[in-house]
């Protein structure tokens, strides 16, 4: 009897929850083309710009964000567990790593970030003997930390995208952990460098914000996130903070000369740091503008929609320099509508019109199941194919390159010069 009473109670929970994500579902999809009709209805104007991007405006669905893109198809639980089944039979398996440390740290270095030039950009002082070095103020630099983790100074403003530093991702005890540690410790590129003026957040997932990194840093710098993260980070103290929608565009307060922008652009993926509170934050991308003109795209997370993005490019394009997810897009039913492959990478850099892109988010974690530097092959291989191996770029961590942006085309293919412990790129 009790048993019985189990089996419906538990059969109930099942057809209330396939309702609802039915539910959910059919009313995404009607929104979807009600928004496609209006767009068709008021195409773009350049007169008068009248539901320019319109069917990309933020979306949700009884009081949940939802994605506004016919190529996304959302992950039921039931697809959630039966991926975590998969990776019980590919145990010791998963992501091809090699059995030894040494052959591991061989393929995959972690490099001593270049902090000389790192504290000089951030203080704004030339280097009066290095003739390959960019002035300050045409000077990008960027080094990556991991997954979409890296620190930007564009100029002498700097900004760190998706903080993650710890060496594993849930807890010490469950992990996963980290194949590449962080090539510095937070505190000491605060203490060695600079606290970062701005931190940016694509969004809530542990592997892009991270708990530890939010207590270090607190108020120190103006964090600049998603709707709905305000929240988390409310919960931890940290007050100093712009929350922003789609299409969204804040002047920042810098010490330049020069006028600084953040967008926040629509991106194809989703939120949630555990099962219950799925799509309760926004999720996005950002784009910097100095002086009206895009400088740099942080991605964060997104599957491939090439309306989106030829959107993207039209509205902000040329974009001097953008870091783009390469990694975690195997397999590829599951994965392509939260993730891109290196191919479709590509494809977005020459949908947006990026000038020089770098491809991150990969060798950091074992959390998908291509091979660990599949990625990076995949990508190099790209380039060579579209002759661009100076302008589309994979980082190694710690590495940091220099950019020049006074000089950024799209064909400029100078090979790169190593500068004491930089790569600097025309």
């Amino acid at each position: 009897m009790v048993l019985a009473l189990r089996w419906k109670f538990g059969l109930g929970v099942l057809a209330a929850y396939s309702g609802y994500t039915t539910y959910i579902y059919v009313r995404t999809q009607q929104e979807i083309r009600r928004r496609q009709q209006v767009q068709d209805a008021h195409p773009q104007s350049e007169d008068d710009g009248e539901c320019d991007g319109c069917q990309y405006d933020t979306l949700t669905v009884n009081g949940r964000f939802e994605n506004p893109f016919p190529e996304y198809r959302p992950q039921t639980i039931f697809e959630f567990f039966a991926m975590r089944v998969l990776d019980l039979f590919e145990f010791g398996k998963r992501g091809g790593l090699p059995s030894s440390y040494e052959e591991l740290r061989a393929s995959l270095p972690i490099h001593t970030p270049d902090i000389e030039t790192l504290r000089a950009t951030g203080q704004n002082e030339e280097f009066s003997s290095d003739a390959d070095f960019p002035a300050v103020r045409d000077r990008l630099t960027f080094t990556w930390f991991g997954q979409s983790c890296s620190l930007v100074q564009i100029g002498s403003v700097s900004f760190l995208t998706d903080p993650l530093f710890e060496n594993h991702l849930i807890s010490r005890l469950v992990g996963p952990q980290r194949i590449a540690p962080s090539a510095i410790k937070l505190q000491d590129l605060m203490e060695q460098v600079k606290i970062p003026e701005y931190v940016l957040v694509s969004h809530d997932h542990p592997d892009h914000l991270e708990e530890e990194s939010v207590k270090r840093i607190g108020n120190k710098s103006k964090w600049i996130v998603p709707v709905g993260v305000r929240r988390f980070l409310a919960k931890r103290g940290v007050s100093n903070v712009i929350e922003m929608k789609w299409w969204d565009r804040v002047t920042l307060e810098t010490d330049s000369p020069d006028k600084y922008e953040v967008v926040c652009l629509p991106a194809m993926h989703w939120s949630g740091r555990q099962l219950i509170d799925t799509n309760k934050t926004l999720w996005c991308s950002f784009m910097i503008l100095r002086n009206g003109k895009s400088i740099f795209f942080h991605c964060g997370d997104t599957g491939y929609s090439s309306d989106l993005f030829r959107l993207i490019g039209q509205k902000y394009g040329p974009v001097k320099f953008g870091a783009l997810p390469i990694g975690q897009y195997c397999p590829q039913w599951h994965q392509r509508p939260r993730h891109i492959s290196p191919l479709e990478a590509v494809r977005i850099t020459n949908d947006m019109g990026i000038e020089k892109m770098v491809g991150v988010h990969w060798g950091t974690f074992i959390l998908s199941s291509e091979k660990y530097m599949e990625p990076k092959e995949q990508l190099e291989e790209l380039a060579r194919m579209n002759g661009r191996q100076n302008s589309i770029l994979v980082s190694e961590h710690g590495r940091t390159l220099v950019f020049d942006t006074g000089e950024i085309d799209t064909l400029n293919e100078q090979p790169p010069v190593q500068v004491r412990g930089s790569t600097v790129y025309r």
